[in-house]
This record gives C-alpha cells, structure tokens and sequence, in this order.
C-alpha cells in the first residue's frame, strides 16, 4: 500500500500534471469530455488505451472483450495492454505521475478507495444518467462496493464470494442431513463434531469437520468492526471482536473440529479438502474447476453458516476512467460494454470469475457447470443478499498484517484472543493516526 509521503507526493504531481493537460488541450481535440447521448459509433475514429490485469493467465480473455467492443463501436480502436496484478499499480503509479495513465483502468477493492480519493480516477455518475444505463442489471453488492461518499467511481466487471463448499460423501457416510440455508455456527458445530474422526484408529485424526474461513468474514458474522465509523479508533478489542476470534481458537482446541496450525502445515485446507480429509471449506468460485478436476467424490455448496448474523466476503474487480483522458465518450462506451451483458459473458465464458450482471450469471453461469458440482451453483449468486465487501482503508495492508501477527499467536494458544485483540489496536491506532 502507499504511505503518507508517497500520497502527498502523487498528490502534488497529479495536480500539476491535471492543470497542464488541461493547458495543452487545443480546439483541434476530436472528442468532447462532456457524456454523449450513447450512439453506437463516433464521429471520428479515436483510439483508447486500456489497461488490465483480467485473466492474465488467459490473455484471449480479454482479447475477445475488446474485439467484441471494436465490432459494435469499428470507429473506436482499442489498445490493450494486459499487465499481472502484481505489476500493475506500480504502473499505474508512474503512469499517473507522469500524465499518462490510460484512458481505462481495471482496478482490484484493495487500491480503488486510494487512487479515487487522489482524483485520479473521474466520477462515473454522469456518464451512467447520460448513457441512460440501468445499474439495476447488477447484483447490488458488486455496485455498490465501488461507491465512495456516494459517488460511482467504477463498475464491476465480475465477481467472486466465499460460500461453504462439502462433501457430500462424508456426510451421506455418517448419516447427516447436507448444510441447509438457514444454519447457524451451532449447527454447524455439530455436524462438524460429528464428521472430525480418526479414521484408522491410530489415535490421530485424519478426517475434519471444518476449516476456519479468513477473520475478516468471522467478525462479520458476529458484528465486530476493526475500526469506528469515522476511522480513527481501532475497535477490533470489543466484546464482539472477542467473541469473534474466541470461536475460531474454540473450533480448533475446544470443540476440536478444525486442524491447527500445525495440522495444516502437513497438508492445507485446499488439498486436505480434495484429498477427501475435510468435510466442509470455505472458499469461491475459483475452487470449482480445481475441485471437479482433483476431487474424488461428489461435492456442493451452500450458504455459511449464521454466527450473530449470517455474513460472508464479495470480491470484485472493476473497469474505472482515467479523469485526464482525453477520449472520455470513448472510454465510458469501453466501460459500458466490458462490464455490462456482452463483455462480462465473455469473460465469464473464459471461466474468468462471474458476471455482475444478475441475468449473465444465474444464467449461463449456472448452465455452464450443468453436470458438475456444484449442484446448487446458484448459491454463488444468493449469498450476495448478505455479502459485504472486505474492510476498506488506504493503509489496509499495513492493518491486516498487524492483526494477522496476533492472530497466529492467539489461534496457537500462545497469547489470550483479548491480549492478541488489544496489541492489535495498538498498532492499528497508531496506523489510523498517520
């Protein structure tokens, strides 16, 4: 993540490189930064740079959008540069500073809030009312998550969540009922118990219940925040931040159903589960090809279970408009299409994450997986009624490794959970206060 001084400095930079642009533009520009009436092709062709780390690994992914968009808009050619996540912040860093960002922008939840807050990136609101989109195509998470004070900077381009996936084979083995949508952390506790064994009688148990999801999703589903409402105190310490993180260490030493640290350094959660070692796990829809190809048994999903509430993460990537691009109608028609029903159908297609697009993922999505697990592939889709997105600062990453160092002592029983919480918000205060 950027620190203070790099902010101010890209600040500063950004700024002069605005007005200097601004300064520099002549009357000979061929397109207007004002929202057109969204006709299909432009007066003048033009051409647009476009930046994205979009399946990556599948670079035809991509490719296929922006052929696609270049067939309905021929006036409008597409540059598109494809650049792994790892990579591309940095970039867009440099670009920024040096007055050359492109004129679109993919962009991950973790960076958004930042470069939005710089004035980097332009507000979309405008163009949406201007282009007469209908953003209520979206699942509303996947919207709304790329909102700031109220203001649309990016929309979503897909979608991924985290669901309770099992084997049904372990539970059709001991005789329980499958994970109904109603199920609480209780009753999963018990079927849990029911299903850790020691399966060859050696006194060492070889089959678990469960395993525990990321923290963030746990101290959602027991109403306990990181920080106040006005980001300046951390609340991590409180009764239900407690109880939160106490769950977790309970579920591997108390109720003994999920693998300890030391467990799953002998084999993680992932293999554990295709090996057919791990009754329920929690993860997204990037498990379902990997677990069709390796696992063994039949396998579905089903919503999480309720601690206080019922609670899970949505992650998203999105497309956002550079606010010094030049070609500002032609980047919003990018916009549009890459992340409205054609563009996210390819991707999906690709088996690039899921559509945000309510009618491309219940769809063809759920179509797509007819004959593989899971059977209930909706449920990617359900859980959004209740899904939030991770915890958002401009220092997260600084946060969330300060409270993971206390939470490996404290889910090893080497420090209480209340004294892991409390030297957690001590360094987070001190984080929040920069």
């Amino acid at each position: 993540m950027k620190n203070k001084y790099f902010y101010i400095v890209l600040t500063c930079v950004l700024t002069v490189g605005m007005f200097l642009s601004a300064c520099t533009k002549t009357a000979a520009s061929t397109e207007t930064t004002e929202p057109s009436s969204g006709e299909t092709t432009s007066s003048e062709p033009v051409t647009i740079k476009v930046m994205s780390y979009f399946a990556y690994d599948n670079p035809e992914v991509e490719q296929a959008v922006v052929a696609a968009f270049e067939e309905k808009y021929p006036d409008i050619t597409v540059e598109l540069e494809s650049v792994p996540l790892s990579d591309i912040i940095l970039k867009y860093k440099t670009l920024i500073a040096g007055n050359e960002a492109p004129d679109v922008m993919a962009m991950n939840l973790e960076n958004s809030y930042a470069f939005a807050s710089l004035g980097a990136i332009e507000p979309l609101d405008q163009w949406i009312t201007s282009s007469g989109l209908d953003t209520n195509i979206y699942y509303k998470a996947t919207l709304d998550m790329w909102k700031f004070e109220g203001v649309q900077y990016y929309m979503p381009a897909t979608f991924s969540d985290v669901v309770l996936y099992y084997n049904k084979d372990l539970f059709d083995a001991a005789g329980l009922a499958y994970p109904a949508r109603d199920w609480t952390w209780d009753d999963l506790k018990a079927a849990a118990v029911a299903l850790t064994k020691d399966t060859d009688g050696d006194g060492k148990i070889d089959q678990w219940g469960y395993s525990l999801p990321w923290w963030p999703i746990m101290l959602e589903m027991y109403n306990a925040s990181i920080w106040s409402e006005d980001g300046t105190t951390c609340t991590l310490n409180s009764p239900e931040g407690i109880k939160a993180i106490q769950t977790m260490v309970d579920a591997r030493y108390t109720d003994k159903f999920a693998p300890t640290a030391d467990q799953l350094a002998e084999q993680g959660d992932w293999d554990m589960f295709i090996a057919g070692r791990l009754a329920m796990f929690p993860s997204g829809p990037w498990a379902v090809q990997p677990f069709n190809d390796g696992a063994k048994f039949t396998f579905d999903i089903a919503h999480m279970p309720a601690g206080d509430k019922q609670a899970t993460q949505v992650y998203a990537n999105s497309y956002g408009m550079s606010a010094t691009s030049e070609h500002k109608d032609a980047a919003w028609k990018f916009i549009e299409f890459a992340t409205g029903p054609e563009g996210t159908k390819i991707r999906q297609d690709g088996k690039y994450e899921i559509s945000p697009v309510k009618e491309i993922a219940e769809k063809y999505y759920v179509e797509a997986l007819s004959g593989d697990d899971p059977e209930h592939a909706i449920v990617f889709m359900e859980v959004l009624d209740y899904a939030v997105p991770q915890p958002l600062n401009e220092h997260w990453s600084e946060i969330s490794d300060a409270v993971q160092q206390q939470l490996d002592l404290a889910l090893i029983q080497e420090i209480s959970v209340e004294d892991a919480l409390d030297a957690a918000c001590q360094s987070i205060n001190e984080i929040l206060s920069k």
